[in-house]
This record gives structure tokens, sequence and C-alpha cells, in this order.
């Protein structure tokens, strides 16, 4: 059986393309990335801008960074003080993204960014599908559906769509791109009340 390892930040050409397009659609960023990992992503893009990295283990060098579960750091911050938020998960943000929809209160035009990695598809293959989404799509807890990850865009598409609807968001801007062997998306949305 092959071993699939968390690799940081592969393809980073389309990640760092991602990210400074949504960089140019803010006035005056600020960055939450919930997922700090190395620094390779901050090197590239965020260095200058006010910056807050979240990360389960305590990293030691100049950016500003959190050792914290990352979800319990979200359902307890100040989320109005960010207006980009990096969610790049070795699998699924769709957790982390599920709680900044639902809990950081956005003011009418005021645009939000979001920077998401996943890997939906594989998840889908491996497990089904994040609990969070669940509700959103029309599916339950324990419901197997064969051949589902076949229709992954879909529902990633569905997700987001009724999310943002519920909460009184709209897609502003939107870009996806995938990595070479097709296996992650990576997304940036500009979403706005």
């Amino acid at each position: 059986m092959r071993k699939f390892n968390q690799v940081d930040n592969t393809d980073n050409g389309e990640k760092i393309e991602i990210r400074r397009r949504l960089l140019q659609a803010l006035p005056a960023p600020s960055v939450l990335e919930c997922f700090a990992g190395e620094g390779k992503i901050y090197q590239q893009c965020y260095r200058d801008l006010p910056y807050t990295g979240l990360d389960r283990k305590q990293i030691n060098d100049a950016r500003n960074i959190i050792a914290v579960d990352n979800r319990r750091y979200l359902r307890s911050a100040d989320l109005e003080q960010f207006n980009l938020f990096d969610l790049d998960a070795y699998g699924s943000p769709w957790h982390q993204f599920l709680i900044i929809i639902e809990r950081r209160t956005f003011t009418v035009g005021e645009p939000v960014a979001f920077a998401l990695t996943e890997g939906l598809d594989f998840k889908m293959r491996m497990s089904g599908l994040p609990s969070g989404m669940l509700k959103y799509v029309g599916l339950k807890r324990g419901m197997n559906i064969p051949m589902l990850h076949n229709h992954a865009d879909f529902i990633r598409s569905l997700f987001i769509t009724k999310l943002l609807r519920k909460t009184g968001l709209t897609t502003q801007q939107a870009w996806i791109a995938s990595n070479q062997r097709k296996t992650m998306r990576y997304i940036g949305l500009i979403v706005c009340k």
C-alpha cells in the first residue's frame, strides 16, 4: 500500500498566484493563516503585512505565530481584525471555513478573502464528506453513495453557495486551480455582504 505523506506547499505557483490576486483585491490586507507551517507562503506573500499565524506546534521564527488548535482559536478570537483567511489544510479546510463564515461579522461592502487548499475528492474516496458539509449538500452522516467523489466539484460549489447564501454573503470574485495530479484544489474567494 502506498503511503501518502503530508507535504508542505506542493505546487507553489498556483497557490502563490491565487494569494497575490486576493491581496490585490483588498484595500488593506490583514492575514490570519490557520495552518502556518514552515512559512513558505508567508515568505512569498505575507511578509510585509499585518499577520497572525496559527499552528499546533510551537514555531520560533520572525512570524507572529500562536501555538493552538486553529478551530479553538477561530471559535473564540476576534475575527473582524482579519480580512484574508488562509486555510491551507492538508486536505480539508471546510470546518475552519464554516466557523469563520458563521462567526465573523461582515460589514456591507467590505471585501473578505479566503485562500483555500483542499483535497475533497481524495477525502471523499477515503472517508466521505467532512461532517460540517453534510447539511448544506442534503446528505446525512453514514450515507454511503458509491462514486460520490466523482461529483466533488459540484459538491464543493454547492456547499460554498448555500453557506454564503445562508449568511447573506455573495462571491465577488473566485479563482480555482489544481495541482498537477488533480488531487488538490487551490481556491481563492472574495466574499462581500
